[in-house]
């Protein structure tokens, strides 16, 4: 068994092929060398002139163009951690006492640990890695290596790029194996990003393409110069010129490079992330979008050889990882999760003790994962027993790569792993389906109409504490999912959307939350707002996605997530909404409703809501209404739960403020006893004031219609031809856009503003109506603030108009009434 420490950056450059190397040139190699700006006028060895052979002249195209991509091709991108990744701190057995014993200070804390069962758990900087665990879409391998193990790093990397149970100098690898079973040579099935192509990337006849993570490609400039130079080349190689295949072959090779640069360019334009693995999944991301029918994106990075300071460079690598999966799936459009596949493997793992000087030796046996929508999430394979270990001790493997590999192969890339890998070895069962397309787009759903069941207010998440399976806060650019079904007084089946207060807590930069459907493309939309370090609330009522849950995603920072559910819509009964124009049923300030005092620390009052002269609203019948609360100057930052009078007070919070703020919430809030509601503070004083927009009551005949939250307002946009709101006004058509038909009777929708010139207020009305003396959103000057909107439509329309000043506008469409 070897146990040289072999320069890691040394193993993989002698394993892979330099694309700026001319040493090699048939198609592919070319087509590299100029991606990287590589001149010509190589001199071609024996052994190349072998490999073309069998592409000359018969494999010579006339245009390379991108291949499309199955109904169920799945999509792998293949992560090796190159330098050997200490398994036993990655899935940390923290009820082990021979591991503390064995590591001493390089072990992980158990409390830190992010136990996925009572005997193992993920390293504390995974927990991105985590919460897709607990999402089922992560399949953890336990004790993955393979029989008598090669402790060199080019030895042990050049076994697993190989992949293969022959003998000999390895030349090939598995995934380049499975590219010469194609008869074409799409130059986009296989790609790499990096400066050259791995081992396990090249076949016999075929490899992938090398991609730069770096603008400059050949072929993409727009220099007058260059432009005439690629002209120059494009006719060329525009027909054979009759000097021969080899002068063909260089031919069609800088074509199709021109091609390939022009495609590849654009996807560079915008910055990349600065992280080493997070910008090569970015740019994954990005070429996938493209729909170029890729099937395999490949990327390394490291170092892992952990021989020393492993303290310090082993969680840096951790949060390396977590970062770059938290960037690709913020990046990857909806239409392609369900087909991607993230395989993460390293050469070998590290010993079982540590070793004297703040490290740990090459070992054996490691972890690898398998991401997906459709993996068997779970714990598979043995973790490797730690007993009796001495101090040269290695891990035994409880799982061949190779049987790793096959599942992937088989259920992935839809091959015979036999072939490819030299044998047949055991199936895992990685993969509860293969992945491919996704169901139905939000178009092609349809449109359910649904009753509402309003409930007293029940935390479903909360990050802080772990309330809804998370308890650490959401770090941009990241989703999460929560279930919103089963939780909360909501039941499991024939709910058609839910109605949740929706709060920012913690932020460390100033942000959005865009909340919607689980399991479709993120909208571009925003349901709440806030600056770095101030809590902020709105109510959100958003359809329900795949398996009952919703996704929720945040721009910016870090910020903890808290969801309170207050009702849902459903097919099997409820109440129906009836709209009213605004009316102030409540104002602490001049005695409307309550006392003329502020609400004091700890206070409550209870305010009637039904059955009050001209609000509309009526006597009896009534289960919640929807009212439009607003503190003004509040003393201390605090917030208001509103809930059924007569009823124990919930935990949860319906308005969220910071001292001197005026902020206002939307509330759908169920009637107690005697037609009330009560509303409590928590610290300090201020005025509140309550606006009633509509009710819900089982004499109305308003059915609600959840939608993919849908933009119809962008005043920053000159496009849309409505500028700035100031106190003209402005009148905003819904029916027939965003799918609200002719015949609704209110709409949804998220307003926001941003930039006002001054202080001021907006207010939303239906055309045809006086414009009432209420507010539907307050703000600051220069201030970001949204708030749910539920307003009846006059004549299909609505009115905008800002008091003073004026400001930008935005409008996302999420619901209306039928």
């Amino acid at each position: 068994m070897k146990t040289n420490h072999d320069d890691v950056t040394d193993a993989v450059r002698r394993l892979s092929t330099p694309d700026d190397d001319p040493a090699g040139m048939n198609r592919r190699r070319f087509l590299q060398a100029m991606a990287f700006g590589a001149g010509a006028g190589a001199v071609l060895s024996a052994a190349d002139a072998m490999l073309l052979g069998g592409l000359l002249p018969g494999e010579i195209g006339e245009s390379w163009g991108a291949s499309t991509l199955g109904p169920d091709d799945g999509i792998l991108i293949t992560v090796f951690a190159f330098g050997g990744n200490d398994g036993l701190n990655t899935l940390v057995p923290y009820n082990d006492a021979d591991y503390y014993r064995y590591r001493g200070r390089l072990a992980v804390p158990a409390d830190q640990v992010l136990a996925l069962d009572g005997a193992v758990g993920l390293h504390p900087n995974l927990r991105y890695l985590k919460g897709l665990y607990d999402e089922g879409k992560v399949a953890v391998v336990q004790g993955v290596g393979y029989p008598s193990p090669d402790l060199s790093h080019f030895n042990s990397m050049a076994t697993w790029m190989r992949g293969h149970s022959g003998t000999g100098p390895p030349t090939d690898g598995w995934i380049g194996r499975w590219l010469d079973g194609f008869s074409d040579d799409d130059p986009f099935r296989a790609v790499t990003i990096g400066s050259s192509v791995p081992l396990h990337l090249q076949g016999v006849r075929r490899r992938a393409t090398g991609i730069p993570d770096v603008k400059g490609i050949f072929g993409a400039g727009t220099d007058p110069q260059e432009v005439r130079m690629f002209d120059a080349v494009r006719e060329f190689s525009a027909s054979s010129s009759g000097y021969g295949v080899w002068h063909d072959l260089w031919a069609a090779t800088a074509r199709a490079q021109l091609q390939i640069g022009a495609t590849v360019e654009p996807l560079l334009e915008s910055p990349l992330p600065d992280g080493p693995l997070s910008s090569k999944m970015v740019l994954a991301a990005r070429l996938i979008n493209a729909g170029l029918g890729i099937r395999v994106v490949d990327m390394g990075w490291g170092d892992f050889d952990s021989h020393s300071g492993q303290p310090s460079m082993h969680p840096a690598r951790m949060s390396e990882f977590d970062d770059a999966l938290a960037a690709l799936f913020t990046n990857l459009d909806e239409t392609w999760r369900s087909r991607v596949t993230v395989l993460f493997v390293s050469e070998f793992g590290r010993t079982a003790w540590a070793n004297g000087s703040d490290g740990t030796d090459h070992g054996a046996a490691s972890v690898s994962f398998v991401i997906s929508s459709k993996a068997a999430g779970g714990l598979h394979g043995q973790h490797p027993s730690l007993a009796g270990k001495n101090r040269w001790g290695n891990l035994d493997h409880t799982v061949d790569f190779r049987s790793v590999y096959a599942s992937v192969l088989s259920s992935v890339l839809g091959a015979d792993p036999a072939p490819i890998l030299g044998g047949s070895f055991q199936g895992l069962s990685l993969f509860d389906s293969v992945p491919g397309v996704v169901g139905p787009s939000p178009a092609q759903i349809p449109a359910v109409a649904g009753d509402f069941v309003a409930l007293s207010p029940e935390r479903i998440l909360d990050t802080r504490s772990g309330v809804g399976g998370r308890s650490t806060p959401v770090e941009a650019p990241q989703q999460i999912d929560f279930s919103v079904t089963g939780v909360g007084g909501v039941p499991t089946s024939g709910v058609t959307a839910v109605a949740l207060n929706l709060t920012a807590a913690n932020p460390t930069a100033g942000s959005y939350f865009t909340l919607w459907p689980a399991g479709e493309p993120r909208p571009l939309a925003s349901n709440l707002n806030w600056r770095q370090g101030a809590a902020a609330a709105n109510l959100v009522v958003t359809r329900v996605g795949a398996g009952g849950r919703v996704s929720l995603w945040t721009e910016s920072g870090r910020v903890d997530a808290i969801a309170d559910v207050v009702g849902y819509f459903g097919t099997s009964g409820g109440s129906r909404f009836l709209p009213l124009s605004p009316v102030r049923l409540l104002d602490t300030r001049s005695g409307v409703g309550a006392p003329a005092a502020p609400l004091g620390q700890g206070e409550t009052i209870p305010v009637t809501v039904v059955g009050v002269p001209g609000s509309g609203v009526p006597a009896t019948g009534v289960d919640a209404v929807a009212i439009n609360v607003t503190v003004d100057q509040p003393t201390k930052w605090s917030y208001l739960t509103v809930w059924p009078t007569d009823e124990t007070r919930p935990d949860a919070s319906s308005v969220t403020f910071d001292a001197g703020q005026t902020v206002p919430n939307l509330v759908i809030a169920k009637v107690g006893s005697l037609g009330r509601i009560s509303l409590y503070n928590q610290f300090g004083s201020a005025n509140v004031i309550g606006d009633v927009v509509g009710c819900f009551t089982s004499a109305a005949s308003g059915r609600h219609v959840a939608v993919a939250p849908t933009r119809v307002l962008d005043t920053r946009d000159p496009s849309r031809g409505v500028g700035r709101i100031d106190s003209t006004g402005a009148a905003l058509r819904i029916a027939g856009v965003a799918g609200v038909p002719d015949g609704a009777v209110a709409v949804v929708m998220n307003v926001t503003v941003t930039d006002p010139d001054t202080g001021s207020y907006l207010t939303v009305w239906p055309t045809g109506e006086a414009m009432p003396t209420v507010s539907s959103l307050n703000y600051l000057a220069r201030s970001t603030v949204a708030n749910l909107v539920i307003v009846k439509l006059g004549n299909g329309s609505v009115n905008l108009a800002n008091a003073r000043g004026s400001t930008h506008a935005i409008a996302d469409v999420v619901g209306y009434f039928v």
